[in-house]
């Protein structure tokens, strides 16, 4: 039986393999944790929005509230740029300006449904580096066509 890699190692030929990769491929080296900018589309502690609004509901009405606050304060640990704003608040033009948008909250909607689709949150045009949390991937996803609850 083989030995595991020791993580150091590990850790060390990837480190070494992302710095090399890049500059080979003459793409432009990757960011650091220092410089990445990362939105949170969050929920609003005073008004969260509630997903089982009858199971539970104190207790899920308490922990939405903290939510935000716990996620910023993860993400502030590990990057220096983070910008929070409230699901109500968003913007599409605001994931221009940082490289990844995080979605724990819905954001406003852009319209009217059709009869038997989804409502948009996002323009069809949507192309910018985005993470979905929970229930807000196929909420948020499938009106743009992305097919992130087929799996």
């Amino acid at each position: 039986m083989r030995t595991p890699t020791p993580p150091a190692r590990l850790s060390l030929a990837l480190l070494t393999f992302s710095a090399i990769a890049p500059t080979q491929s003459g793409a432009p080296p990757h960011r650091t944790d220092d410089d990445l900018r990362v939105l949170l589309v969050g929920h609003d502690p005073a008004a969260p929005q509630l997903v089982f609004r009858q199971l539970a509901k104190q207790r899920t009405f308490a922990l939405y509230r903290e939510r935000t606050a716990a996620w910023e304060a993860l993400l502030r640990y590990h990057f220096a740029n983070v910008t929070v704003v409230h699901g109500a608040d968003y913007r599409v033009s605001m994931s221009d300006d940082v490289d990844v948008t995080i979605f724990d909250a819905r954001p406003p909607l852009l319209g009217t449904p059709g009869e038997s689709q989804r409502p948009p949150y996002l323009p069809a045009s949507f192309d910018r580096p985005a993470v979905l949390i929970s229930e807000n991937a196929p909420l948020i996803g499938e009106p743009i066509g992305l097919k992130l609850d087929w799996l």
